[in-house]
């Protein structure tokens, strides 16, 4: 992403769509969405048909990307990535980053990955100790526990139009 973000051609506030739509192929390449959502549902995703498992992936996917875009866009722009140390078992990896940007603040990021069919995708993003699929657990978890899970597809969906 950091290519993208320091491609002298894609500069200025003229550009922000292609690097935004750039940093959205790279998201797609390298996330795995479906592993995300499962884990974002808990226990409520093996209650959905495969139908519903295949929309629900796919908002998800549409809402992480935005949010970790601006993230991506507003910090990542201005700082450098330090690579800490991996750690690697059976399908699954964590490597340990640092985001500094220009003005020294530090923000650490570990990026936890899972191995599906030899390939390694980002399953979670814990910024500053905060996990990213955790967070939208709660908010989901609430939003099911005190409406629905239509309820909770709506205001995707919702969130989704309004930021188009």
């Amino acid at each position: 992403m950091s290519a993208v973000l320091t491609d002298a051609k894609l500069q200025g506030s003229a550009k922000e769509r292609d690097r935004r739509e750039r940093v959205g192929k790279v998201m797609r390449d390298s996330f795995d969405f479906r592993a995300m959502a499962r884990e974002s549902l808990g226990s409520h995703w093996a209650s959905l048909s495969a139908e519903q498992q295949d929309e629900f992936a796919g908002l998800f996917g549409q809402l992480f990307e935005r949010s970790y875009n601006r993230l991506v866009l507003r910090f990542l722009g201005d700082s450098t990535t330090t690579y800490g140390a991996e750690s690697v078992e059976k399908n699954g990896a964590v490597v340990h980053t640092t985001l500094v940007r220009k003005n020294t603040d530090e923000l650490p990021t570990d990026y936890r990955l899972t191995s599906a069919g030899g390939l390694w995708k980002i399953s979670d993003v814990v910024v500053d100790g905060v996990s990213l699929a955790g967070n939208f657990h709660a908010q989901f978890e609430k939003t099911i526990r005190t409406a629905s899970y239509d309820e909770l597809v709506k205001k995707i969906r919702t969130k989704l139009a309004e930021e188009r």
